[in-house]
């Protein structure tokens, strides 16, 4: 006897037609388990549909709209709709939008020159384990990031350390973060250096993702 199908609901934002139409053909190539039901040209428009009408489990969004971006979109989402996994298509992979975009709760990113393969696996694993990121942020290490907090990691970071961390997950650079800290940039190096090591992590990406996982950063 087969398995019953879970239908995965899907939401698609963006406002240009011609790659949405594309994007809802695409995914309903797919097969039946996987349905767009709603689509929208921006934000607004999008939120308002939400209000009326029953909701996706997965919304695969543009981050520059007209009217409502994204970045926006994202953050009404997370205070209203928090059970909507937000999944970004979008050219922009810099370390700042990934910043921003980690604080907003938003589930994965994909790029706008995706495979169709690489689209149906991200749409899968999104469904099935919550995340979808690419080698740059695994997903468990943003699965774990959200679930559970390490005291012991914690109790290991000094004041000036969290202080450090805190302005990391802002979009100032390491001389901004240097100058409001009042230190040089060289001592800036060795408390991004010591984190580091204390934390297990490579990047600033890694940084936010632990400074989020203990709640030392707010939208």
């Amino acid at each position: 006897m087969k398995p019953e199908l879970r239908l995965v609901n899907i939401a698609i934002v963006d406002d240009h037609h011609l790659f949405r139409s594309g994007l809802i053909n695409l995914v309903q190539s797919f097969g039946s388990d996987y349905k767009v039901i709603m689509e929208a040209n921006n934000g607004k428009e999008f939120l308002s549909l939400l209000e009326t009408n029953p909701h996706p489990e997965i919304v695969l969004m543009d981050l520059n709209m007209p009217v409502m971006d994204g970045f926006e979109t994202a953050a009404i989402m997370q205070k209203k709709f928090p059970k909507i996994k937000i999944l970004v298509i979008t050219m922009v992979e810099d370390e700042k939008t990934m910043i921003r975009m980690l604080k907003l709760g938003i589930r994965g990113y994909l790029s706008k020159d995706i495979e169709p393969e690489e689209l149906r696996k991200a749409l899968n694993i999104t469904s099935t384990q919550g995340f979808y990121y690419t080698d740059r942020v695994t997903g468990q290490l943003v699965n774990d990031a959200f679930e559970t907090e390490d005291s012991a990691l914690k109790n290991t970071i000094n004041a000036r350390e969290q202080k450090f961390l805190e302005l990391a997950c802002s979009e100032y650079t390491y001389k901004e973060i240097a100058d409001r800290m009042g230190l040089s940039f060289k001592t800036i190096d060795g408390y991004r250096d010591s984190l580091f090591t204390k934390l297990k992590v490579k990047s600033r990406v890694g940084l936010v993702l632990y400074a989020i996982k203990n709640n030392l950063v707010f939208v």
